[in-house]
């Protein structure tokens, strides 16, 4: 068996377990970001979660992705979309806007934004229409971290 290969899937689920391992640490403080919130809950909403629903979910999304996850790339995507317009009432966390993040930058490298909406939209949509979810937000760090993505593919192939 390839080592490089061993090497790198160990290293991917070190990522996975690091993250997993930061929600269940951050799953009792239920920090939030919202209108005037510090700028360290932008920063931390990631980590937390309103429920063990909600943090079983979003571990699971975690846990199925089989590509590279960009973590500090998919971090900043998501607290930067955090201070973007949200139009909720109540504070938003969970790790889902990291992984609409982590999406959109595998989607960007790829330059086809036709198909990473007809892939994405579906599931930002549903979460537009759920109640107490933040959809905006999963689309703003969709599009934002399409956008990273595509700027990378651009500048990397230099």
């Amino acid at each position: 068996m390839n080592l490089y290969l061993e090497a790198k899937k160990i290293k991917h689920c070190a990522i996975k377990l690091a993250i997993t391992s930061a929600c269940l640490a951050g799953y009792f403080l239920h920090v939030g970001f919202y209108v005037g919130s510090p700028w360290w809950n932008h920063l931390a909403y990631s980590f937390c979660h309103a429920n063990l629903w909600h943090l079983a979910i979003n571990m699971m999304v975690l846990w199925s992705i089989r590509n590279r996850i960009s973590v500090f790339e998919s971090l900043a995507v998501a607290v930067a979309a955090s201070f973007l317009p949200m139009y909720v009432d109540g504070s938003t966390m969970g790790l889902s806007g990291f992984l609409f993040s982590a999406f959109g930058i595998m989607w960007g490298k790829t330059g086809r934004l036709k198909d990473a909406f007809v892939k994405a939209m579906p599931f930002i949509v549903c979460t537009m229409i759920m109640p107490n979810v933040n959809g905006l937000l999963h689309l703003w760090c969709f599009w934002l971290g399409y956008s990273v993505g595509f700027l990378h593919k651009c500048f990397h192939s230099f």
